[in-house]
C-alpha cells in the first residue's frame, strides 16, 4: 500500500515511517496540512495518516478534501488521549479509524491498523466488479472542450470505443489520457463491466505482477493469503494500464501473452486462467524511442497500438480554457475558502501560459489562487500572474540577436522537444523532419536523448 503521513512533529512522522515501512509499505511524509493536500493532489495513495491538531490546515479538513475528491482513499486520524472526542466527530465525517499516541510513542499502534486496513483493501479488490458495476459518461470527469484538436480525439473515441480491440493512448503528463480511457469505456460494448486502472510506473516492479494478476497464497514473503488481480476484477470490463513504458520486461512477456490469447497465470499458480477484458495502455514517452533503447518490446507495441490516439496538450486547444476553468472552480471544495468567478482579464492572463503540466496544472493553479484569496468579487488578472511560474523565450531577438544560426537551430530543437514533453516523434513532425534527422541533431547539439 502507498501510505501519506501528514503531521507537524519531526519525531512522530519518523516513527511512523519507520513502522509502516517495516510493513511493507510505500511511505510519503508532509510535515503540514497543505504540504499534505499538495501531495494528494500529485500522487497516488492508499491511505492517510493524519494528525488531528496541525496549524492551518488540521486533520479534519485533510478528512474532508479527501473524501470531496479522493473518496477511495481511507484517512486514519492520529490523536491524544485529549483528542478522543474530536476524533470521533472524524469517523463520523469518514475517517477510516483513529489512533491514540501512546506515551512514549514508539509506532506500535499503527502496525495492527496496517495490517486490519491491508486485508479490508484487499477484500474490497476482490469485490471490486460488483461495487463498482462500472462507468458511465454521465458520472465519470469529463475535461469539457469545444476546441477542434479535442473534438477531433472525440470523434475518433466514437469511432473506436465499440470495438475490443486494444488502445494505445499517448499524451503529455496531465493532459487527460485517463479521462480519455474512460470515454473508450463508457461508450463501449462493456461500459456496464468494471473499469479499472492501474499506474504500471507507481507500483513496484516486484508487486506489479500480482497487481495485475494476482498471486497464490506463500507465492511470496507476506502472501499469506490468496488474492485475484485486477484483471480478474476487470472481467468483462476494462482494465487501464498507465504509464504502460514503466512495465518490466517479465511483466511485457506476461501482457502479451494476455492479449493474444486471453490466457494468464496468477503469481506462484501452475494454472493458467482466462479472462475477458478490454486493455487500454497509456505513455508520455515516445514508445518508439523505448523500443529504440531496447526498453520495451517491439512485438507488444505492434499488439497494443491496434489503435493509437494522440491526447493534445493545453496550449494546443487554449479555446478550452475557459469551460476547463469554470469545471474546476465548480469542483474544488477548500475548506474556509469562498467561491470565486474568473474576470475575462484572468482567463487572458491564464491564456498566455504555455501549461507544460496541462490540466493538471491549471487545476493546480487555480487551487492555488483560491488558497490565497481574501476577496468576494471575481478573480483577477494580478491573482492568477501571482501563481503562474514565470518563463522566458530562449529565442527571444534581444538577448539571441548575434548568436550563429547553429546555436538559433540547438535553442529552437531544445525548445520544441519541451514543448512535447520529450516524445521525439512528436518534435520531429513539429520540426517537420524525420525521426533520424533528429536524433542526429540531437547527438550533434548533445542535447539528451
Amino acid at each position: 500500500m502507498r501510505i501519506l503521513i501528514i503531521d507537524d512533529e519531526e519525531y512522530v512522522r519518523l516513527v511512523l515511517e519507520q513502522a509502516i515501512r517495516l510493513e511493507g509499505c510505500e511511505v510519503t511524509t508532509a510535515s503540514r496540512g497543505q504540504e499534505g493536500l499538495d501531495r494528494l493532489a500529485s500522487g497516488s495513495f492508499d491511505c492517510v495518516v493524519s494528525d488531528l491538531r496541525m496549524p492551518g490546515i488540521d486533520g479534519r479538513a485533510v478528512l474532508r478534501w479527501v473524501k470531496d475528491h479522493q473518496p477511495d482513499v481511507d484517512v486514519m486520524i492520529l490523536t491524544g488521549h485529549g483528542d478522543v472526542k474530536d476524533a470521533v466527530e472524524a469517523i463520523k465525517e469518514g475517517a477510516w479509524d483513529f489512533l491514540i499516541k501512546d506515551t512514549p510513542f514508539d509506532g506500535t499502534v499503527i502496525k495492527a491498523a496496517i495490517a486490519k486496513l491491508r486485508t479490508v483493501r484487499a477484500l474490497r479488490r476482490e469485490n471490486v466488479a460488483a461495487r463498482l458495476g462500472g462507468f458511465s459518461h454521465t458520472n465519470d470527469p469529463i475535461v469539457p472542450g469545444q476546441s477542434p484538436a479535442w473534438q477531433k480525439l472525440m470523434t475518433q473515441v466514437a469511432q473506436v470505443a465499440p470495438a475490443n480491440a486494444p488502445v494505445l493512448i499517448q499524451g503529455e503528463t496531465g493532459s487527460g489520457k485517463e479521462v480519455v480511457a474512460r470515454q473508450l469505456h463508457a461508450q463501449s460494448r462493456r461500459a456496464a463491466g468494471p473499469f479499472l486502472a492501474v499506474n504500471c510506473g507507481a507500483v513496484s516492479r516486484e508487486l506489479l505482477e500480482s497487481e495485475l494478476f494476482g498471486h497464490e497464497k506463500g507465492s511470496f514473503t507476506g502472501a499469506t493469503a490468496a488474492k485475484p488481480g485486477l484483471i480478474a476484477a476487470a472481467e468483462g470490463g476494462t482494465l487501464f494500464l498507465d504509464e504502460l513504458g514503466e512495465m518490466p520486461g517479465p511483466m511485457q512477456v506476461s501482457l502479451l501473452r494476455f492479449l493474444d490469447r486471453g490466457e494468464y497465470r496468477p503469481v506462484g499458480s501452475t494454472r493458467t486462467l482466462q479472462a475477458d477484458v478490454r486493455i487500454l495502455g497509456a505513455t508520455n514517452q515516445d514508445i518508439q524511442e523505448l523500443v529504440h533503447q531496447g526498453r520495451f518490446r517491439d512485438d507488444l507495441l505492434y499488439r497494443i497500438n491496434t489503435v493509437t490516439l494522440r491526447v493534445p496538450p493545453l496550449r494546443e486547444r487554449t479555446e478550452d480554457l475557459p469551460k476547463l476553468a469554470e469545471q474546476i472552480l465548480s469542483s474544488l471544495r477548500i475548506p474556509g475558502t469562498t467561491k470565486r468567478p474568473l474576470s475575462p482579464e484572468a482567463l487572458q492572463a491564464l491564456a498566455t501560459h504555455s501549461w507544460p503540466g496541462n490540466v493538471r496544472e491549471l487545476r493546480n493553479i487555480i487551487e492555488g489562487i483560491m488558497l490565497m484569496s481574501h476577496g468576494t468579487g471575481p478573480i483577477g488578472r494580478d491573482e492568477v500572474l501571482a501563481l503562474l511560474p514565470k518563463t522566458r523565450n530562449p529565442l527571444q531577438t534581444e538577448d539571441h540577436a548575434h548568436l550563429p544560426l547553429e546555436a538559433i537551430e540547438r535553442l529552437h530543437i531544445q525548445r520544441v522537444l519541451e514543448a512535447s514533453g520529450g516524445n521525439k516523434t512528436h518534435a520531429a513532425k513539429t520540426l517537420a523532419i524525420d525521426y533520424k534527422t533528429l536524433l542526429a541533431k540531437l547527438k550533434k547539439y548533445r542535447l539528451a536523448t
